[in-house]
């Protein structure tokens, strides 16, 4: 899967974040490597969703025109209009 380099950044600026209030606050704990690791996992698999769902909808909008072009067509045909 892929992570793009922006979703690193975030997920970076989110890590350095909770660092800094581990540094701050007693009552926060640090993430380790395994726990950076698979916060990153999980922003792989969400931009892959979004990734995933937006393929989806352009196929929907494909379909679409792809639909009403051949409804434009066949209302054309019927109406014997050659310029459709």
């Amino acid at each position: 899967m892929i992570e793009p380099p922006e979703v690193i950044r975030v997920v970076e600026n989110y890590v350095d974040e909770e660092l800094r209030d581990t540094a701050r606050y007693t009552n926060r704990t640090p993430l380790d490597s395994s726990g950076v690791w698979g916060l990153h996992q999980v922003a792989r698999d969400i931009y892959a969703l979004g990734v995933r769902d937006g393929a989806s909808q352009e196929r929907a909008r494909s379909s679409g025109i792809r639909q009403r072009e051949r409804d434009a067509a066949k209302a054309a045909a019927e109406n014997g209009d050659t310029y459709a």
